[in-house]
C-alpha cells in the first residue's frame, strides 16, 4: 500500500524529490519524517474523518498522508466550500476540520503510534461531488477501489518511478489526487502547479524536467497556447471532459514523443474506458475500450460497470446512471447523468447536441443546459465558444443550419449564445449549473 511504499522509498531513495511546489522541494526522507511527525499529532484527534481545508494544498496533502498512516479518512474540502458548508459536512460526517489553525510541532513525541493495519476494505478517502443541495455529497473510497488500479495505470499511461508528474494543486478533484498518489506509490516525483501560474506552465515543465502530465481539457487548452514542443514528455493523460479532436492534435504536437491517453471514469465507478493517440482522433465520439479488469454491460442503454475500482457504496448499484452503447468495443456516451432533457415526451441528450455542434470547425466548446418549465418539459439552451471572436448572429445562423441538417427539429435548442469563456468549477470542468443560472438571469431579467 501507499504508506509502506513511502517508508521504503525514504530508506532506498532518501534524497530523491517526492514533491515540488511553489519553490519548495520535499525529498522522500523528509516526506516520511513529516508524515510521522504529523501523524502523532493527528492521532490525538478523536474523529476518524478529517476535513482538509488548509489554504495551502501542500499542507492538506501532508496532513492527508499523515492521517491515513493511522487509519484516518481524509476529505479534501477545496477552496470553493464556504464555512456554512464545512460546518454542515462536519456535523453530518462527524469530521474534524483541519485548517490553517493546525500547527505542526517540530519535536516528535517520545512514544510511537501503533501502526494501522490496512486492508483492501479500509476507507481512506472521501470524495466530494456535486449534489442537488448546496452541500456536496460524499463518495467513500477504500484501498481496493484505487490501489488495485495503480499497476494498470502504470502500464496503460506509460508511467514509472522515473517520472516527474505535472498536475494541478486542486486535490479535491479526485482525478488530480489519484494521479498524485499513483506517482508517489511508484516512487516518482510530483510537481504541483496552480491555475494562477498558467502563463508560465511551459517554463515550469522545462525547469522541472517534467515527463508526465495530467490535466482536464480546459487546462490543456491553456497549456498548448504557447505551442512550445516538449520532446521530453512521455505521458499525457486527460480526463474529466471529452477531449476534442483539435485539442488532441495540438497535444500530440506539443508532446510528440508521448502517449496521449484519454480516459472516462467517475468518482462512483473509478476507471471505466480509455483510448490513446490516433484512436482519439479517429473516433471523436468514443471514450474508448474498457480499462483493464473492467466489464461493461447495458440495461435500457444505462451503463453498468463491474470492476475492482467501483466505490464501496456502488458495488451493488454498479452504475452512475450514464447512458451509452458499444460500437466495435468502443463506448459511445449518449448522455452523462443528469444531462437528459425532456421535450413533450421526447428524451434529448445534451451530448448529442454538443457532439453535432463540435463538428463545426470554428467551435471550441459547446454546452447544452435545460431549464425546467411548468409543464415539466425543458427549454434547451446552447452555449459555445469559438475561434472567430464575437460574431454572435453570424455564428448562430451557421449553428442553427448545421443542427437542422443533422438533428430532428424537436431537438434543436430554443436559444443559442456565444460566450467568451464558459463558466467552470474549481476543477476546470464546465459548470452547467452556473451556465443555467446565467441563462435564467437573462431570460427573466
Amino acid at each position: 500500500m501507499l504508506t509502506q511504499n513511502l517508508q521504503h522509498f525514504a530508506i532506498e531513495t532518501p534524497d530523491k524529490q517526492a514533491i515540488v511546489y511553489k519553490g519548495k522541494s520535499i525529498s522522500y526522507s523528509n516526506l516520511w519524517q513529516e508524515i510521522e511527525k504529523r501523524s502523532q499529532q493527528i492521532a490525538q484527534i478523536q474523529q476518524k474523518n478529517l476535513l482538509l481545508s488548509h489554504s495551502n494544498e501542500l499542507e492538506n496533502l501532508l496532513n492527508f498522508l499523515a492521517g491515513i498512516v493511522i487509519g484516518k479518512v481524509g476529505i479534501f474540502a477545496g477552496k470553493h466550500l464556504n464555512n456554512s458548508q464545512l460546518d454542515e459536512l462536519k456535523e453530518k460526517h462527524n469530521a474534524f476540520i483541519l485548517n490553517d489553525k493546525f500547527e505542526v510541532k517540530n519535536s516528535l513525541p517520545s512514544s510511537k503510534n501503533s501502526s494501522f493495519i490496512i486492508h483492501n476494505s479500509s476507507l481512506f478517502l472521501g470524495v466530494l461531488t456535486s449534489g442537488t443541495t448546496s452541500t456536496p455529497n460524499l463518495i467513500w473510497k477504500d484501498y481496493q477501489s484505487w490501489f488495485t488500479a495503480f499497476p494498470h495505470q502504470s502500464e496503460v499511461f506509460g508511467i514509472d518511478k522515473t517520472d516527474r508528474l505535472f498536475v494541478l494543486n486542486a486535490l479535491s478533484y479526485s482525478a488530480n489526487l489519484n494521479s498524485v498518489l499513483h506517482t508517489l506509490w511508484l516512487g516518482g516525483t510530483v510537481v504541483l502547479t496552480s491555475l494562477s501560474t498558467a502563463n508560465n506552465w511551459s517554463q515550469q515543465i522545462e525547469k522541472e524536467k517534467v515527463t508526465s502530465i495530467f490535466m482536464v481539457p480546459s487546462h490543456y487548452r491553456l497549456l498548448v497556447k504557447n505551442g512550445i514542443e516538449n520532446p521530453q514528455i512521455k505521458s499525457v493523460v486527460s480526463a474529466g471532459e471529452k477531449l476534442d479532436v483539435d485539442l488532441a492534435k495540438k497535444l500530440i504536437d506539443f508532446a510528440p514523443n508521448s502517449t496521449l491517453t484519454e480516459y472516462y471514469g467517475s468518482a462512483e465507478l473509478g476507471h471505466i474506458t480509455y483510448h490513446q493517440n490516433n484512436e482519439i482522433i479517429e473516433n471523436p465520439l468514443s471514450v474508448g475500450k474498457p480499462f483493464p479488469e473492467v466489464k461493461i454491460s447495458f440495461e435500457n442503454d444505462q451503463i453498468f460497470v463491474d470492476s475492482p475500482y467501483v466505490s464501496p457504496d456502488f458495488r451493488k448499484v454498479k452504475t452512475n446512471f450514464d447512458l451509452g452503447y458499444f460500437i466495435d468495443n468502443q463506448l459511445i456516451l449518449m448522455g452523462r447523468a443528469g444531462r437528459m432533457f425532456n421535450r413533450r415526451g421526447l428524451n434529448i441528450f445534451a451530448e448529442e447536441i454538443e457532439n453535432v455542434v463540435k463538428k463545426l470547425p470554428f467551435i471550441i466548446e459547446a454546452a447544452a443546459v435545460g431549464i425546467l418549465e411548468i409543464d415539466n418539459s425543458h427549454e434547451i439552451l446552447l452555449a459555445y465558444t469559438c475561434t472567430t471572436g464575437f460574431q454572435n448572429n453570424v455564428n448562430n445562423d451557421k449553428i442553427i443550419s448545421h443542427l437542422a441538417a443533422h438533428l430532428q427539429a424537436t431537438k434543436i435548442p430554443n436559444r443559442i449564445q456565444e460566450f467568451e469563456n464558459l463558466p467552470r468549477t474549481d476543477f476546470g470542468k464546465i459548470d452547467f449549473k452556473a451556465l443555467a443560472r446565467t441563462f435564467e438571469a437573462e431570460i427573466f431579467a
